[in-house]
C-alpha cells in the first residue's frame, strides 16, 4: 500500500469524526456491547452496519452510536483478550503470529509481495508501530474540510490513543543524523505534519502499553451498538421494495478464517 493511501487512510479516520462531547461508563476491554458473533441472534434490526471494527470501522461505530443503531461485525476477536501481546516487548512477536486464530494474517498481494494484515478488533492498530501524526493543512485544504471540524477530531482521537514518546538512544542517534544532514528545522515534539524534523506522537504510552482504535469505543453509546466479534461476511444483500433495506449473511467461526 502507497505512502499516499496510508497518509489518506489515517486522515479519514482523524478527520470525518467530530463528535467529542459524551462519555459512557464502559472501560475499554469491559464493553457490555462486545460479543462472540455464536451468540447473535437470528433476526436483527440496525440502522447502520459496519463490516470490519478496524481504525476506522471503530471510530465510525462510536460515532454513529450517539444517533443510530449500530452494528459491527469484525472477523477477529478482541484485543482485549491477550493485554501483554499489545505491549511494546512483544511487538515483533505478536506481528510474526501467523498461527490460526492469531490477530495477524499473512497474505500475498496481487503483485506477488507477502504481507501481513491484521484481524482483530482495532485493525492495523493492534499491529503497527505506532507512529502517530496528523496530515499536513495543505492536505486538509486541499480536501476541503473544515479546519476547525478536523481539529476537534484530532483531539477526540488524540484523547484516547496519543502520547508523547520516550525518545532513547537510537530515535536521538536517528533525529540527530537528519539535522546533520540538513533536514531543518528541528520542530521538537508536535503531532502536526511539517516539514524539517519532529519528534512524532505514539500509540504506545509511556509503560508501552499499546492504545488501539479499540479504545474509541469507549466513546459509543452502550445503548445503540453491538460488536460481533469471530464473524466474517460474505455477502451484503440489497432489497428495494419498500425504500432502501440492507441485509447480510454471515459465518460464525473460531479460526477466524
Amino acid at each position: 500500500m502507497s505512502f499516499h493511501i496510508l497518509r489518506l487512510l489515517r486522515v479519514i479516520l482523524l478527520a470525518i469524526f467530530i463528535f467529542h462531547g459524551s462519555c459512557y461508563s464502559d472501560e475499554a476491554g469491559s464493553y457490555t456491547f462486545m460479543k462472540d458473533a455464536t451468540l447473535a441472534p437470528t433476526h436483527a434490526s440496525f440502522d447502520y452496519i459496519i463490516i470490519g471494527g478496524g481504525t476506522s470501522g471503530c471510530a465510525l461505530a462510536a460515532t454513529l452510536s450517539q444517533n443510530a443503531n449500530v452494528l459491527v461485525l469484525e472477523r477477529g476477536g478482541s484485543p482485549y483478550d491477550n493485554p501483554t501481546a499489545t505491549d511494546i516487548g512483544n511487538f515483533a512477536n505478536t506481528l510474526l503470529n501467523i498461527t490460526p486464530n492469531s490477530w495477524s494474517q499473512l497474505f500475498i498481494s496481487e503483485d506477488g509481495v507477502y504481507n501481513t494484515r491484521p484481524r482483530v478488533l482495532g485493525g492495523g492498530t493492534v499491529l503497527n508501530a505506532g507512529f502517530y501524526t496528523r496530515a499536513s493543512g495543505h492536505y486538509v485544504e486541499e480536501a476541503e474540510w473544515e479546519m476547525e471540524e478536523v481539529e476537534a477530531a484530532y483531539e477526540w482521537v488524540e484523547k484516547k490513543l496519543v502520547f508523547e514518546p520516550q525518545v532513547m538512544g537510537w530515535q536521538t542517534a536517528f533525529k540527530d543524523g537528519l539535522l546533520e544532514a540538513g533536514v531543518n528545522p528541528y520542530n521538537g515534539f508536535t503531532y502536526d505534519h511539517i516539514y524539517g524534523t519532529k519528534i512524532g506522537g505514539t500509540i504506545l504510552d509511556g509503560d508501552g502499553h499499546r492504545h488501539t482504535a479499540a479504545n474509541l469505543l469507549e466513546y459509543a453509546n452502550p445503548n445503540n451498538i453491538v460488536v460481533y466479534l469471530h464473524a466474517s461476511v460474505h455477502k451484503i444483500f440489497f432489497t428495494t421494495t419498500t425504500g432502501t433495506d440492507y441485509s447480510y449473511s454471515t459465518s460464525f467461526n473460531d479460526q477466524c478464517k
